[in-house]
Parts: C-alpha cells; structure tokens; sequence
C-alpha cells in the first residue's frame, strides 16, 4: 500500500489491480472507498482492463483462438509495480507476463497515474501497445463508494444527481431519465435493474451525495455510464466505461465488439477521470 497526502485529504492506493484502497477528508475521517466485504461485495474499486464486464458465453475469441478471462479482464487481480512516487502522486505499472499472455496474448504497458490535489483525486491511464500486431481492447473504471458514509445514515438518505438534466433510456432494464437529473438511491430500483446504463450522457460529472456530504465523479469523455449496488449492501458503484458488455447473445470476435478500441502497433492509448469528496 502507497500513501500521499496533503493538508485536506488523504489517498491509499493497494499494488493489487492499483486500487484506490482508502480516500478519506483530513477533518472529518470520513472514509468514502467501499472496504469491500464478502458478505455484499468483496470487490473495491476494480480497473476494468482489457474488458468490461464479458463476452456473452464468458469466452473471448482472439486471431481465431479462444481465451477466458473472467468479468472485467485481468488487470483487477493482477499485482502491479510501484513505479513512482512523490509527494502528490502515485505511479503504478502493469506489463504483460507469463500470466497475463496465457488470458490475453499481447505484450502491453497499463499505466496508472494518482495525483491528489486538495480533495480531489486525477487518475490517468495509459496503454501502450509493444506487439507488432493490432491490440483490442476495452476500458472502464468501477469505483464503489460507502453509502451511506456516516453511521446513522441511512442507504435511502442519499441520491445520484448530474451535473445537468438528462433524456436518457436505460440500456439494461426499464429506468429512463426524462429531463431529469436525480436517481433515488432506492433498493427496490436496482432489484428491478440490477445495473442502470446509459450511453452518451451528456453531463460532465455526476455526484452520489444527502445534501450534505458526498463524491462527485468525472464523466468527460466517456461513452457509457453504469451505476449498480447489491440488495441491501451498504455502497454505490458509479462506473464510466469505453465498452461494455455484451447486451444479447453473439459469437463476435473480440476486437469486433461495440466499443473496442483497436490500438496499433507501438502506439498508446490515454484516458482520465477524476474523484473529488466533500
């Protein structure tokens, strides 16, 4: 585990899938990352690498032969390098190895780049390309924050709230937004969609916040848009993504699914968000 801080917050970031680990405010000790807990989610804040979510049949077909990675790719449970560290910054890596070839048969760079700059944390990703073949792939991000954050709150005090009103009609179930810019935190809603997922929104941001205290993540530059929770699990996931899963059955090989990004040889590939708590 790695650590910065400044005179506002402090960030914790984990070598295993470079998770943030814990980002809490300096005055109040109010944690906001998920701690993960099997009982809901064992999951954190996984960095979804190089798919989101899966194929269809759980298989992935690559230059005609067959590989299985599991949900959301490799890099989640992979163990990543501290390559760099500063007083505000934390640097990991991720190469390909004799693991990562037997899921995924690229020679690849996953850079991870945390800058923490009073509440706020930026985090760059870069994907470089060292095969001499086309690489496909896609990315995504799934940071699951505690919700409700103070003890005594309770799941249903808090709401989803963009930055501006949105026309949007869910990609996995019934819910659409029509003008509208709040989504209740509701358990009876994620039972009925059990991931609400947008495409195109067109807000810069989103928060998941009671009116008082909350997180604000950054949505500039990201096609899809995901939120999902558990029955009466304690956490909110809020997830951009560039691809997705597949939405109905197909045999489509992997570098020809909705979304992929297909990086040519020795090139890189970058992209961004950011996390601010109050």
């Amino acid at each position: 585990m790695v650590r910065v801080e400044n005179d506002k917050s402090i960030l914790e970031v984990g070598t295993k899938g470079a998770e943030i680990t814990s980002f809490k405010m300096k005055d109040t000790e109010i944690e906001y990352m998920w701690q993960g807990n099997s009982e809901f989610w064992a999951g954190r804040n996984p960095i979804l690498f190089p798919m989101v979510s899966n194929t269809w049949n759980k298989k992935q077909i690559i230059n005609g032969k067959e590989y299985f990675m599991g949900n959301h790719g490799l890099a989640r449970s992979a163990e990543f390098e501290v390559e760099n560290v500063t007083e505000y910054t934390i640097t990991m890596v991720l190469k390909q190895n004799e693991e990562t070839l037997k899921l995924y048969p690229f020679d690849f760079t996953l850079r991870v780049i945390y800058t923490l700059c009073d509440t706020k944390v930026h985090i760059r990703y870069q994907i470089e390309n060292h095969s001499n073949e086309t690489m496909p792939f896609s990315f995504g991000l799934h940071p699951a924050f505690n919700c409700p954050l103070i003890e005594g709150e309770k799941f249903e005090d808090y709401h989803l709230e963009f930055s501006n009103e949105e026309v949007l009609n869910g990609l996995l179930g019934s819910f659409s937004l029509n003008n509208d810019k709040r989504i209740p935190c509701d358990y009876s809603l994620f039972e009925s969609n059990p991931t609400i997922c947008f495409e195109y929104p067109q807000s810069s941001s989103v928060k998941l916040t009671n009116g008082k205290h909350g997180v604000v993540v950054d949505l500039v530059g990201y096609r899809w848009l995901a939120f999902w929770t558990k029955q009466n699990a304690p956490f909110m996931c809020i997830e951009p993504w560039h691809g997705h899963g597949d939405y109905s059955e197909n045999d489509l090989p992997f570098d020809k699914r909705e979304g992929t990004i297909n990086l040519a040889p020795n090139h890189h590939y970058e992209t961004a968000y950011c996390i601010e708590i109050y």
